[in-house]
């Protein structure tokens, strides 16, 4: 368990520092799209996985899409720009 909460603190961390980074560049589809796994990621770990909640998993799922979706939005969004 403990190691559990040490990737996630650590992966919580450098996905943080990435979307602030994205957000300072007023790339914030690019930011969610970074924020969001990580968040679901730390539900689904220490929610879904260490504590055997289901809710906190299916959340975490959730969550990883919408961070994935967010990802399509900015790849998309910065490859029309570029055109």
């Amino acid at each position: 368990m403990r190691m559990a909460w040490i990737v996630t603190t650590v992966l919580f961390v450098l996905s943080s520092a990435s979307a602030v980074n994205f957000a300072l560049k007023a790339r914030w589809w690019a930011a969610v799209g970074v924020f969001l796994p990580s968040v679901g990621l730390a539900a689904v770990l220490l929610g879904g996985v260490v504590r055997q909640s289901m809710s906190l998993f299916w959340l975490g799922c959730l969550l990883v899409v919408a961070g994935l979706g967010a990802e399509v939005l900015d790849q998309r969004r910065t490859r029309t720009a570029a055109k």
